[in-house]
């Protein structure tokens, strides 16, 4: 891993509670769609400035300019500090780390996704659109409403043959014609009836996360040689 300081370049919204930071990204800092990287912050609260770190997965591509995480802001002391963040602030990150990335020779994949979980199948995406990666992506992410899905909109807009989003919710607004709930076994078997030719990747709560890769494993008939997992904690009750 490498360490740098770099600038706070600003945020952005991308749902209900959920931003995007992005950094400027140092020239020798090179990752893999799926990959987490630190980020260490000095809190104001504290009179020594005492350092907290957190890591994230990328949601900005290996092809894009910047570097950038996205999280939903739960008023925990690191994301208030988040907010106080200005422009041009120089802030530590190092990285990158992680293995929750495609194999080798991939040329169909799922992320079943909750939540924040979306963040690593947004870097991918982006990715392999960028790069005219000859890949088939589908992802199934689940969020309570519409309102919370975060990439929504961008999603919709990239939306190709070989790249498909269904969002699947617990609490829809009203009107919500697609698929209600959660992801199981039915709704995986309806919306991927070529499983047993993907790679699965499953991001989100850990109790979201443990249930669809069991579901998947014991249900579908998924080898778990083709099951990929990540757990993003501190969510659970987002998904309720």
């Amino acid at each position: 891993m490498g360490e740098w300081d770099v600038r706070y370049l600003g945020s952005r919204v991308r749902a209900a509670d959920v931003k995007t930071f992005t950094f400027e990204r140092p020239n020798d800092l090179d990752y893999m769609p799926g990959q987490f990287f630190f980020v260490l912050l000095r809190s104001e609260d504290d009179p020594p400035h005492r350092p907290i770190e957190h890591h994230f997965s990328f949601s900005s591509s290996p092809t894009e300019t910047n570097v950038e995480f996205t999280t939903r802001m739960t008023g925990h002391e690191f994301k208030n500090r988040l907010e106080m963040l200005s422009y041009g602030e120089l802030v530590h990150i190092a990285g990158p780390d992680g293995a929750f990335v495609l194999p080798p020779g991939a040329r169909k994949v799922a992320y079943l996704c909750g939540g924040i979980g979306i963040t690593p199948a947004r870097s991918t995406v982006r990715w392999a659109l960028d790069t005219d990666a000859s890949i088939d992506i589908v992802v199934l992410y689940s969020n309570r409403d519409l309102a919370g899905a975060a990439f929504r909109e961008e999603f919709e807009e990239i939306a190709t043959p070989n790249v498909r989003v269904v969002n699947v919710l617990s609490e829809p607004e009203p009107g919500w014609r697609g698929p209600l709930g959660r992801i199981d076994a039915r709704l995986v078997l309806r919306e991927l009836p070529d499983w047993d030719q993907r790679d699965f990747f499953v991001s989100g709560p850990a109790v979201m996360v443990d249930g669809v890769v069991r579901a998947l494993i014991e249900d579908v008939g998924v080898s778990a040689d083709w099951v990929r997992s990540e757990h993003f904690p501190g969510y659970a009750s987002l998904m309720t």
